[in-house]
C-alpha cells in the first residue's frame, strides 16, 4: 500500500515540471499578444499625433497672405537732352527713371569710382587703414605734367601721403596721381593695375565694362600705366547703369563722401613739414556754375564725380538730396559738349525734377505699427506677438498712391521675445525695378518686437498646436 502510494507521488513528480511548463509558456504567450497590442495602439496613436502635429506645423509655416495693396510703380522714361541718363533712391536702390542706361560708354574720371571700392574694400578687409602711408612711385609721380589737361597734386616721387589724403584728392579734385597711386596700393603685389581694376569690376558684376587703368585715362595717355597690347585709343567703359552701382557702393562703404562738395579746399601733405591747398571741384561749383543753374525745387548737390570725353559728352555721377531729405544717385552722359561744365549739372536737376512730379515718396517710419500689426505666435505666453518697423524705409509710387502693402506669415515660429529685437522682414508688394548689387534687405520692411514677450508653458504650446489656429 506504502509502496503503491510512493509509485503514484513519484509518477505525479514526473508529470507536474512539464505541467507547469506548458502552463508558464501559455502565460508569456498570452503576454506578448497583450504588449503587441498595447504596442500598435501606441504606435497608432504617435502616428495620428505626428500627423495632427505636422498639419498645425505646415499651417503655421507656409501660410501667408498679402496686407494693403499691390502697387505698381516701374521706372519712367526720363525726358532728358543727356543722351544717357539714370536715377535712383540712394537708401534702396529702386531705380526712377531710366534713359538709355545700358549703353556701354567711355566714362574717363568716373572710373576713379572702382578705384574707391577697391580701396574700401581694402580697408573692410584690415588689409590696410585710412592712415596707411602710401609711397608716390615713378609710374605715379604725375607732377611734370599739365595741369589744364591732366588734373593732379604737387607730389613728386618718394613722397608718403595717407590713404585717406589720396582718397579725398581723387573726389575733391579728380586726382589722376591720386587714383593712379591708390590702386598700385590695393592691388595685389603679382597683379597689373589693369587686373586689379578687372578683378574689382568682377565682383559687382559690371559685365561689359572694359577697364585699362585707374585714372580713366584714354590708354595712350595713361603714361607707364598704357596697357601695350590694347588699342592706343582704348578707354574705360562701362553702362550708367553699372555707374550708379559703384557710386551705390562706395557710398555704402563711405557715408563721409556726402561731405565733400562742402569742401573748399583741399588740405594734404606731401612731407611731414609742408602743407598745401588745392581748389575743390565743389568749390569750383559753387563759384563758377550753381548759379547757372535752373533749380526751381533747390536741389543739393552733395558730390559726386565728373567724368567727360570727346565721344560720350560731358558725363556727371551725382548724389543729390531734395528739400525733404530724400536722396537720389543719379547719372547723365552725353550732357552737351565735353568741354562744357554746366549742362552736366543742368541735366542732373531736370532729370531729378521729373522724378519728382512724377512719385510720391511713401514712408514707413521706425516704430510705425504696420497694418495688422498683430502675429500669432505659438511659442509666446497668450499666443500673439505685436511687431513695428524697425528701420524707416521709403518707397516711390506713383502720384496719388499713398500706400503699399507687404507680404507677411499667418503665424510665427519664432522665439525672439526681446523689445526692439528683429522678428522678420517683411516683402512690400511693390513692382518696382532696383539695381541689383542692392542688399536685398534694403527693399524690406524690418519688423520688430514691440515689447518684450514671455515664452508660454508647454502645454500652452501643445493647446495651440491642437487648436490648429
Amino acid at each position: 500500500m506504502w509502496k503503491r502510494k510512493q509509485k503514484h507521488d513519484e509518477d505525479d513528480a514526473l508529470v507536474r515540471p512539464s505541467s507547469r511548463l506548458a502552463l508558464f509558456q501559455n502565460q508569456t504567450l498570452g503576454n506578448l499578444a497583450t504588449q503587441k497590442k498595447v504596442a500598435m495602439v501606441g504606435a497608432v496613436l504617435v502616428l495620428i499625433l505626428s500627423i495632427i502635429l505636422t498639419v498645425a506645423a505646415l499651417e503655421n509655416n507656409v501660410q501667408t497672405q498679402s496686407v494693403g495693396p499691390t502697387q505698381t510703380a516701374l521706372p519712367m522714361t526720363l525726358q532728358v537732352a543727356a543722351r544717357n541718363a539714370i536715377v535712383i533712391d540712394a537708401k534702396t536702390g529702386q531705380v526712377l527713371g531710366e534713359k538709355g542706361a545700358d549703353k556701354q560708354i567711355g566714362i574717363a574720371s568716373q572710373s576713379k569710382m572702382l578705384t574707391a571700392y577697391g580701396i574700401l574694400q581694402g580697408i573692410k578687409k584690415k588689409r590696410f587703414t585710412w592712415d596707411s602711408l602710401v609711397t608716390i612711385t615713378q609710374q605715379s609721380d604725375w607732377s611734370k605734367k599739365d595741369n589744364a589737361t591732366f588734373s593732379h597734386l604737387e607730389i613728386s616721387v618718394g613722397q608718403k601721403l595717407a590713404v585717406k589724403e589720396l582718397f579725398a584728392a581723387m573726389f575733391t579734385s579728380s586726382a589722376n596721381d591720386a587714383a593712379l597711386a591708390l590702386a598700385d596700393f590695393a592691388k595685389e603685389q603679382n597683379q597689373t593695375q589693369q587686373q586689379a581694376l578687372e578683378g574689382w569690376a568682377k565682383d559687382l558684376k559690371l559685365t561689359g565694362s572694359k577697364w585699362y587703368n585707374a585714372a580713366g585715362q584714354v590708354n595712350k595717355d595713361a603714361s607707364d600705366y598704357q596697357v601695350k597690347d590694347a588699342n592706343p585709343d582704348a578707354e574705360n567703359t562701362a553702362s550708367i547703369r553699372q555707374l550708379a552701382i559703384l557710386a551705390y557702393q562706395v557710398i555704402r562703404e563711405d557715408p563721409t563722401i556726402r561731405s565733400y562738395y562742402e569742401k573748399r579746399g583741399l588740405v594734404y601733405h606731401p612731407s611731414a613739414n609742408e602743407t598745401k591747398i588745392k581748389l575743390t571741384e565743389g568749390a569750383k561749383f559753387d563759384q563758377e556754375i550753381k548759379a547757372k543753374l535752373s533749380n526751381p525745387k533747390n536741389l543739393t548737390f552733395e558730390g559726386l564725380k565728373t567724368g567727360s570725353t570727346p565721344a560720350s559728352g560731358g558725363a556727371l555721377t551725382g548724389l543729390i538730396k531734395d528739400q525733404n531729405g530724400h536722396e537720389f544717385i543719379t547719372v547723365v552722359s552725353g550732357a552737351g559738349r565735353y568741354t562744357d561744365q554746366v549742362q552736366r549739372y543742368q541735366n542732373t536737376v531736370d532729370v531729378v525734377n521729373q522724378v519728382l512730379d512724377h512719385y510720391t515718396p511713401v514712408t514707413y517710419q521706425k516704430g510705425q505699427a504696420v497694418t495688422e500689426s498683430q502675429f500669432k505666435n505659438k511659442n509666446l505666453a497668450g499666443g500673439h506677438q505685436s511687431l513695428v518697423v524697425g528701420q524707416s524705409r521709403t518707397f516711390w509710387l506713383t502720384k496719388g498712391r499713398t500706400a503699399v502693402g507687404y507680404q507677411r506669415p499667418s503665424r510665427l515660429q519664432s522665439i525672439v521675445t526681446k523689445k526692439g529685437a528683429t522678428v522678420l522682414t517683411v516683402q512690400p508688394t511693390l513692382k518696382a525695378k532696383f539695381l541689383p548689387e542692392v542688399n536685398s534687405k534694403e527693399q524690406k520692411l524690418q519688423l520688430v518686437n514691440q515689447q518684450t514677450y514671455h515664452l508660454g508653458h508647454w502645454w500652452q504650446r501643445i493647446y495651440h498646436w491642437l487648436k490648429f489656429w
